[in-house]
């Protein structure tokens, strides 16, 4: 045991005979590591991205609220009183609808139609 931790400290068993073995278990390792920091990498990465947006999110959210609040208190007829001018007043009564038959297109349909 004391041999082989000198030795393993010294580097000896890559340089015997069956030392192919060792350099494919550390090439394993080596690449296995690369992926895993990469790996670690890339989702740091998109926990900032997700983080960044997330913020967007709120404040778009913040701003849509402000927004509503102010196009419901424009819809109030309070509001619209209010900022009535050049002598324009509010109905008492709701708007009415005029109906308007014109008899020469009617006969003229008619005729056209019989023919």
């Amino acid at each position: 045991m004391k041999t082989n931790i000198p030795d393993i400290l010294k580097g000896k068993f890559l340089v015997k005979k069956n030392a192919y073995r060792s350099w494919n278990f550390i090439l394993f390792i080596t690449v296995l590591s690369l992926i895993s920091i990469t790996s670690s990498h890339m989702m740091d990465r998109k926990i900032r991205k997700i983080t960044k947006i997330s913020e967007e999110i709120k404040e778009l959210k913040s701003e849509y609220a402000d927004l509503h609040s102010k196009c419901m208190k424009m819809q109030l007829a309070s509001f619209i009183k209010k900022k009535l001018v050049n002598g324009l007043k509010h109905l008492e009564s709701p708007p009415y609808e005029l109906v308007i038959i014109e008899e020469n297109h009617k006969n003229m349909d008619k005729t056209q139609s019989n023919q």
